[in-house]
């Protein structure tokens, strides 16, 4: 038997008062546009102006990350003089 909305919304509820006492802790946040390997030689022979290559295209966006675990998708944004992070997709728990 599936759950209502409004089940969910209550489970959601109660899970968010028994973490309330919790909610004001920061935690790092990582934002990822990609990631390589390099060997060690590489790594050693790295300049100035150097470009390493992504395994991830320009068009895929960033990654956000907490404990290096993915929280969800976005893209690159200017506001103003800042850059930031629009979120477009919340990634599923464990994902």
């Amino acid at each position: 038997m599936e759950a209502t909305t409004e089940e969910i919304r209550a489970r959601n509820d109660a899970t968010i008062e028994s973490w309330k006492e919790h909610l004001d802790l920061m935690i790092p946040v990582a934002i990822e546009l990609g990631r390589t390997r390099l060997t060690a030689a590489a790594i050693l022979e790295l300049e100035t102006q150097a470009i390493v290559q992504l395994q991830r295209s320009t068009g895929e966006g960033v990654d956000v990350l907490a404990d290096n675990q993915r929280l969800a998708r976005g893209e690159i944004v200017m506001i103003e003089d800042r850059t930031g992070i629009r979120i477009n997709e919340i990634s599923e728990r464990g994902n």
